[in-house]
């Protein structure tokens, strides 16, 4: 059972989330706009928060923002935000030239316990108003949000002394006003206000044996389609053939997958073809992949092998991994998913 602790007032949402329960963070751009509800459909997370500021009239990005290794906005000036590359490993930083393959920044309240003595944020930010804010307590994982117009209204200088009085080490302001809203495991603050982006959390599910499951535990390699696409990550597979369909230019890959793929094109000595390998969760959710997939941590690859039917391959893929692996077979699409889970699991889609 999760292990989550939920603070729920009339007009605002608060709880922390240990980190060994959260296998993903994304942020969600929201284009088209979308309702909050359709999100939550259409991507299936867990916890839904609206992310940072944005110019309501042109949809631009005003503070630090960085999407699967895309940088929407980089100010260029220095300040504390919240960076990430998969999810568990958030931790505040400076996001001035971070290195993180994504990471989110606006009005940092609390740094190292303690309230940030002098708040610097635009005037229209002031007043009384909703809140939503992302930090971290106690080492968990940490989410606030609250109605605008509502009886839980604060100034940032309140809602940063409040944080901070529960236990906040560290706490970021995101956008607010009428832009506050969140999905916390099924309880909700609304708005009206289609947001540009969102910060989406998706925990860790539990043994069943879905197709797609929880973050994998094994090495995990960053690449760049635009400098390293053409690397030979072995004898017949380069980074590029690894990327996402999206065009995106981070490149997760696994070298147990790449093992795994080259065994494959050795032992039948034909031309491999992968049809998905990494996908980011934008593009994981607009191709109707599952929540949590496998795809999205760069383990898992969707291959056809020239003149033997999936089937076929999945046989040979079960050989190389007897009590570890997901093998799924697609004979109507042509194509057999491998990926490098610790469990095993096998299905017909």
């Amino acid at each position: 059972m999760l292990q989550k602790k939920v603070r729920e007032m009339s007009d605002a949402l608060a709880l922390t989330i240990p980190m060994d329960r959260v296998a993903r963070i994304a942020v969600h751009i929201n284009s088209p706009r979308k309702t909050l509800d359709a999100i939550k459909k259409s991507t299936g997370a867990d916890y839904i928060l609206n992310g940072t500021l944005y110019n309501m009239r042109t949809g631009a990005v005003n503070c630090h923002l960085r999407v699967d290794g895309r940088t929407v906005k980089d100010p260029g000036y220095h300040v504390y935000g919240y960076a990430w590359d998969v999810g568990p490993d958030i931790r505040m930083e400076d996001l001035h030239g971070s290195a993180a393959r994504n990471y989110i920044g606006c009005t940092p309240l609390v740094k190292d316990g303690k309230a940030i003595p002098k708040l610097t944020y635009a005037p229209g930010q002031g007043g009384r108003r909703g809140r939503s804010a992302i930090g971290i307590k106690e080492g968990r994982l940490a989410l606030y949000c609250s109605r605008d117009g509502g009886s839980m209204t604060r100034t940032p200088e309140q809602l940063r002394d409040e944080l901070a009085r529960y236990g906040w080490d560290s706490a970021v302001m995101l956008d607010s006003g009428g832009s506050s809203q969140c999905d916390f495991d099924g309880k909700r603050i609304n708005s009206a206000r289609r947001v540009q982006h969102l910060i989406l959390v998706y925990l860790r599910k539990g043994d069943g044996l879905e197709p797609e499951g929880e973050k994998p535990m094994v090495e995990i390699n960053a690449y760049s389609k635009e400098k390293d696409g053409g690397k030979k990550l072995s004898t017949n597979f380069t980074v590029r053939e690894f990327a996402c369909k999206d065009g995106s230019d981070a490149v997760l890959v696994a070298p147990r997958l790449v093992m795994v793929l080259q065994s494959i094109r050795s032992h039948f000595g034909a031309a491999v073809t992968i049809h998905s390998a990494y996908r980011t969760p934008q593009y994981n959710a607009k191709v109707g992949g599952v929540a949590h997939s496998q795809h999205c941590y760069g383990t898992a690859a969707d291959i056809s092998v020239r003149g033997h039917a999936p089937a076929e391959v999945a046989a040979y893929a079960r050989q190389l991994m007897p009590d570890w692996g997901g093998v799924g077979i697609y004979t109507k699409n042509g194509f057999t998913h491998i990926d490098v889970r610790e469990k095993k699991s096998d299905w017909t889609g």
